[in-house]
């Protein structure tokens, strides 16, 4: 080999020795700030699943040790849909199935959405926020996610935007998926992966239902995955006009320093559907029935190496 080429390879050598400290810091700083790029926590990730049968879906939660009521962490598996033959089991074996299938993406749902929460909280507790900085700017991202203009310096645009960005007990969610999609056998949980009678006016985006009125425009949402359509009703409710009674019930239960009760949070349901009180007390009924409110606290398990 050359000299001259020997000389080049040794201060190559040199450098990248000189360089290591600096990019085994720059790799650890991204594995840490990585879910908190451009100010919106990254989605929590789990183990996508496509399942044939009631029987194959029974047999990997078997797997996990996963039963109804769960009894420890949740496992990180995310179905795509409901199996066909959900609605041929006998009601407690189709309870269980249903639950067990959905309550992991509402639980990596909801901590996400605790992660929002938290990076605001943190950058708020700094007091005044200068514009143009990082945290404005990763705080503005969000609140213009969270439709919420104004100072992010004003007290009452700070407390809105905690308002909007907080999580939804899994009990109510549940409920409301349970009674919506009638257990996952609805035309629209079927087709369309929409558990929670989600509508839109974008006629690309929706599908045309059975007993739409005639003169009416709108579409219920069709979604790729169930976790998109958890995804979409948690952001709904967390933004829509009809349910601001039920984020200032959710805040009033923070200020107090309480658990986020389900049955409490359902009396601001009133306009998700047009039976409005009936519904609440539908909901609040299917709750208890099914022992929901003792859910608790929701841990996904760890993720595997």
């Amino acid at each position: 080999m050359a000299a001259w080429l020997q000389a080049l390879l040794r201060i190559k050598l040199l450098l990248l020795a000189a360089a290591a400290p600096l990019l085994l810091s720059v790799a650890l700083s991204w594995s840490l700030v990585r879910p908190y790029l451009a100010g919106v926590p990254a989605a929590v990730p789990l183990h996508a699943l496509e399942v044939a049968t009631a029987e194959h879906l029974e047999t990997i939660f078997a797997g996990y040790d996963y039963a109804w009521p769960p009894q420890g962490p949740v496992p990180r598996l995310a179905i795509d849909r409901f199996p066909p033959d959900i609605g041929q089991l006998e009601v407690a074996r189709k309870k269980a199935l249903f639950f067990r299938g959905l309550l992991p993406m509402v639980a990596a749902e909801n901590e996400r959405i605790r992660a929002q929460r938290r990076f605001i909280e943190e950058r708020f507790a700094l007091g005044p926020l200068r514009p143009g900085t990082r945290n404005w700017n990763q705080v503005e991202r969000l609140a213009e996610l969270y439709r919420v203009a104004g100072d992010l310096n004003d007290p009452v645009v700070r407390e809105i935007l905690l308002r909007r960005v907080d999580e939804v007990p899994a009990a109510l969610v549940l409920a409301q998926a349970a009674n919506e999609s009638a257990w996952g056998t609805s035309r629209f949980a079927r087709e369309a992966n929409n558990l929670f009678g989600l509508w839109t006016y974008k006629k690309d985006l929706g599908m045309v239902p059975a007993q739409r009125m005639e003169g009416a425009s709108h579409y219920v949402r069709v979604f790729p995955d169930l976790r998109s359509s958890v995804r979409v009703y948690l952001f709904n409710l967390n933004i829509g006009h009809a349910y601001v009674d039920m984020r200032r019930a959710r805040a009033t239960l923070r200020l107090a320093g309480e658990a986020l009760d389900a049955e409490h949070l359902a009396a601001g349901l009133t306009r998700y559907s047009e039976r409005g009180a009936e519904y609440v007390a539908e909901i609040r009924r299917m709750i208890s029935s099914n022992g929901l409110g003792q859910l608790g606290v929701l841990m996904l398990a760890p993720e595997k190496p």
